[in-house]
């Protein structure tokens, strides 16, 4: 018997009604990444991508071109310090800052986080994660450390976020063996717990310009560093290492400057020169008074005594 016509388009409705419902699921599904997010490279070493900020509020002077070579300086100068407490604080003493990113992962960040800064929109984040592999030893297994975080610059400050810092899951985060209030708390997945970040040169830094975002962490850390002033520094130095260069008489060349050069060094032979001769004088002036008090004091000869 062949089914009715009201029972076929009965039948399309619910596989119609079935697709519509997938498409929306779909939809739905794409719509939790933001649009505006992109991973700008990824391998072993790590991670940079560009990430949609949650806080509205910050609107970054973005696409902003920033050398490689300045990022790399702004890396290599944030340190992180342990901040010890109680009996730890009395013993140890207080703790000696440490760099944050090793060279090999300055050489790997720098440029790419360069990348990110030149195509990131006002509404973007520079994302970063960097990972570093422990070799193990017979008795303890290989770990990966993690440092992760953020950036995004404002005027002339970067902002760098700290979240993560070599953090290794397989690492036991007890400090001490005796701490049952730590051992209390959740594990510290960040390894910034009783840490603080400093940067190097201190005066770039600006600590009462930032304000943290809404949305992060208790235990992340921040820098605001003054990025313009770290590129006038080397040209600054520069500046007092080299030697003033005179100004030239008007109507003279550059050209001429090592002409005279040359004249001031034939003045100082002449001149050295003269003195050589005038000490020559002295020396042959004091042998020939040596010579003569010689003669003065030598004894008569005696006279020959002819024979008859």
């Amino acid at each position: 018997m062949a089914p009715s016509p009201q029972h076929s388009a009965r039948k399309l409705s619910h596989k119609s009604s079935f697709f519509l419902a997938l498409l929306c699921l779909v939809g739905t599904a794409c719509s939790t990444t933001a649009p505006g997010d992109k991973v700008l490279f990824e391998d072993p070493r790590g991670t940079v991508s560009l990430q949609t900020t949650s806080d509205r509020s910050i609107q970054a002077t973005h696409p902003i071109n920033l050398e490689p070579a300045l990022l790399a300086k702004i890396l290599r100068g944030i340190e992180i310090q342990d901040q010890e407490h109680g009996i730890q604080k009395f013993l140890a003493g207080r703790s000696s800052p440490i760099p944050v990113f090793s060279d090999d992962q300055i050489r790997f960040l720098a440029p790419l986080l360069a990348e990110g800064l030149r195509t990131a929109a006002p509404d973007q984040s520079i994302e970063y994660r960097v990972q570093t592999t422990l070799k193990g030893s017979m008795l303890e297994s290989s770990t990966t450390e993690t440092t992760a975080g953020s950036l995004y610059a404002y005027g002339r400050l970067l902002y760098v976020i700290l979240s993560q810092y070599r953090y290794s899951p397989t690492r036991t985060n007890l400090t001490t063996a005796g701490d049952m209030a730590y051992r209390s708390r959740s594990p510290d997945s960040s390894g910034l717990l009783n840490r603080i970040l400093l940067f190097t040169p201190s005066d770039a830094q600006r600590s009462d310009a930032f304000d943290p975002p809404e949305g992060g962490k208790s235990t992340d850390r921040f820098l605001a560093i003054d990025y313009q002033m770290l590129q006038h520094a080397p040209a600054a130095a520069s500046t007092v290492q080299t030697a003033p260069m005179r100004e030239s008489p008007a109507g003279t060349g550059a050209s001429e400057a090592p002409a005279h050069t040359t004249e001031t060094l034939a003045q100082e032979v002449e001149t050295l020169r003269k003195e050589l001769q005038s000490v020559q004088k002295q020396l042959d002036s004091q042998t020939t008074k040596q010579n003569s008090k010689k003669q003065k004091t030598a004894p008569p000869s005696m006279p020959q005594q002819t024979v008859p």
